[in-house]
């Protein structure tokens, strides 16, 4: 979910996230197939103007992940000659709602 250019997966978040999806299944009860997760790189993912906007981009690109209940972003963001662009629009939503929700949290207390 990295949306810097040429980017490899950390180690030591592979390994966390390994662990965290084997330690969801022992606490479910699901059987798993395979030993570990088949991690992929997808060429196609969102990229960042600059190295400022990560925090937007990588909470825009989970959003999209999220709602994508046919879990088709693979094929969405494999690797493709255009890569998606987020608009500013795009931006701006995860903005909004993020500014939203720290509002609400500040009013609680």
């Amino acid at each position: 979910m990295d949306s810097l250019p040429n980017r490899s997966v950390d180690e030591d978040m592979r390994n966390i996230v390994n662990t965290s999806i084997k330690m969801y299944n022992s606490h479910t009860g699901k059987k798993s197939s395979r030993k570990s997760p088949i991690w992929k790189n997808l060429q196609g993912t969102p990229r960042q103007p600059t190295n400022v906007e990560c925090g937007y981009y990588v909470m825009r690109f989970k959003k999209d992940i999220i709602h994508d209940s046919g879990l088709a972003f693979e094929k969405k963001f494999d690797k493709k000659k255009e890569p998606v662009v987020y608009s500013q629009e795009h931006i701006d939503e995860v903005k909004l709602e993020w500014a939203e929700f720290v509002n609400k949290q500040l009013q609680n207390k």
